[in-house]
């Protein structure tokens, strides 16, 4: 009977979601990914990250690098569902992103979309959350001030 229990346990640990680490959040222009590979072949080289963008012909934009836990379920991912607050409103918006599975370790995720793009603009809070096809959470994060937010 233990043994049941524990693995029932062990089950429901396992299915809840991750948060994923933040490496870093802050601005980015375009030439901040140029690499000399994109200057020779014509395409974006990555790197080390999978990119996610909300507008994915703009790379100027707010992002959040994130490092994936092997917990983190990455290769089930879908979507990525972005809540975030301008700065001087109170408004909690949200934009989710449809996504191929995440190969990599590490994700970058951008808001590229109108005003994010062409200004200097900062969201004053946000919350990222990688999801499944079903829309289950798989892993997700938050800036400091997000808790204090969505209070």
């Amino acid at each position: 009977m233990k043994l049941i229990l524990s693995l029932l346990v062990f089950a429901a640990i396992g299915a809840s979601s991750q948060a994923a680490e933040i490496i870093f959040s802050d601005r980015r222009d375009e030439d901040s990914f140029k690499r000399i590979s994109e200057h020779l072949t014509g395409k974006e080289n990555p790197g080390r990250y999978d990119i996610a963008r909300t507008d994915p012909s703009q790379r100027n934009g707010y992002y959040v690098g994130l490092k994936l836990d092997t917990k983190d379920q990455a290769r089930n991912a879908a979507s990525i569902r972005i809540h975030f607050v301008r700065p001087g409103s109170q408004d909690i918006e949200t934009k989710t992103i449809d996504i191929e599975p995440i190969k990599k370790k590490r994700a970058l995720v951008g808001l590229t979309d109108g005003i994010w793009g062409t200004s200097e603009t900062t969201p004053t809070a946000w919350k990222i959350e990688i999801l499944d096809t079903n829309g289950t959470t798989l892993s997700s994060s938050q800036s400091f001030l997000w808790s204090s937010v969505s209070a």
